[in-house]
């Protein structure tokens, strides 16, 4: 008969450490692979955002064209933040024309943020994607991201008339909820 042994006790705590490490490297690398593939990592109509329910931070700068963008309270408003560098940016912007179109007239303004990007990589990733008339202020040092707590891009954020964020999404948007939550935007305004 054959007894085993168990480990030693230095010996088990090392694996006990060696999964406790593990863990979070796992749990970060799905989260990249999430983000690469396009998926939104939150989907919730809100998102995780803490600015949700309070005011849009400031936006305001030079934009791709050569103008200057100001934000400001009044109509509800699409603000997207987006890089040449994105893949599902890529796939994203097309979408954003669309809808950017049909709001037009509509009380909706769409404005986006290229961050972390060059003027002429970004103008060239506007027009391989058909989204040259797009209002794209430039952010390239990433600091307007970082004040709308971006985490990645792309993300999307939904600000109603009076200046307060109401809706939040991570990863390529999603048509159908970006455009039921610009509806609860524009209903907030009118009630």
């Amino acid at each position: 008969m054959t007894v085993q042994q168990s480990a030693p006790p230095q010996a088990r705590r090392w694996r006990r450490l060696a999964i406790v490490a593990l863990v979070p490297v796992l749990v970060l690398v799905g989260v990249v692979l999430v983000r690469a593939s396009g998926e939104s990592v939150d989907q919730s109509p809100h998102g995780a955002s803490p600015l949700i329910g309070h005011r849009a931070p400031a936006l305001r700068g030079r934009t791709l064209s050569g103008g200057e963008y100001t934000y400001r309270p009044g109509t509800v408003t699409v603000v997207n933040i987006w890089a040449s560098w994105c893949s599902p940016c890529r796939s994203e912007l097309p979408t954003l024309v669309r809808l950017g179109r049909q709001w037009a007239g509509h009380g909706v303004e769409l404005a986006t943020i290229d961050t972390r990007d060059g003027a002429v990589l970004a103008s060239r990733f506007l027009r391989q994607t058909g989204a040259t008339g797009l209002t794209a202020v430039r952010d390239p040092n990433g600091m307007l991201a970082v004040a709308w707590g971006v985490t990645g891009v792309p993300e999307t954020f939904v600000v109603d008339a009076k200046g307060i964020v109401r809706a939040h999404w991570n990863g390529a948007v999603d048509p159908t909820w970006l455009s039921r939550e610009v509806a609860a935007a524009q209903a907030r305004t009118t009630s």
